[in-house]
């Protein structure tokens, strides 16, 4: 390597040890091209605490009998190549729905919670599902919700709405599954990404 490339390298090398970055370089055979492979931050490091359950039976019945038998509120469900999981993100906190007193209540991870008056409620393929008709109370915009039982024995409800489809399980159930926490205590973290929700089966 030429001492103009050692020269290079050395400050690169330098700044990285200042900066906290992990740096790994690549070189042809002959030592005259390099490129760098990736740039870390060691700040951007995730910090996960994963907690195991200590009871598996997550089973909800296979069928709503009636409106009322529907569970009252839910949380939103992960998953990945070993199976569900509750995720709780760096930034917000995991996504909720629930009924409470004629309205239907979506908690977002980051925005504020959103109000819908329901007035329609339909049941559908012999009771797995149901359709709400609601309106945003806030926006006056009308919106539709469905949700169907796709997996009783592992308690997953998929809920579909504004282009959105959630996987999603009755609150009661939430220490029957892996949790997996971001943790984030110094500064924000990335994110991390699970399989789509069309790959639930």
């Amino acid at each position: 390597m030429s001492k103009k490339l050692q020269f290079i390298f050395g400050g690169i090398i330098m700044l990285s040890i200042l900066l906290g970055l992990s740096i790994k370089y690549v070189f042809n055979k002959d030592n005259k091209n390099y490129q760098i492979e990736k740039i870390e931050s060691k700040e951007n490091e995730l910090n996960l605490t994963t907690t195991y359950p200590e009871e598996h039976n997550k089973e909800i019945p296979d069928t709503w009998k009636n409106r009322k038998s529907i569970q009252k509120e839910w949380i939103k469900v992960e998953k990945d190549k070993d199976g569900y999981l509750i995720y709780e993100p760096c930034d917000g906190l995991p996504e909720r729905i629930k009924f409470e007193k004629g309205n239907l209540i979506i908690n977002w991870r980051i925005e504020k919670e959103q109000i819908f008056e329901y007035d329609k409620f339909t049941r559908l393929i012999g009771n797995k599902a149901f359709r709400l008709d609601a309106i945003d109370v806030e926006n006056k915009i009308r919106f539709e919700v469905k949700a169907s039982i796709i997996d009783s024995k592992n308690g997953i409800v998929l809920w579909e709405f504004d282009n959105r489809k959630w996987l999603m399980t009755p609150i009661e159930n939430i220490k029957k599954f892996r949790v997996i926490k971001n943790n984030c205590e110094t500064g924000k973290k990335t994110e991390l990404q699970f399989l789509p929700t069309e790959n639930y089966k």
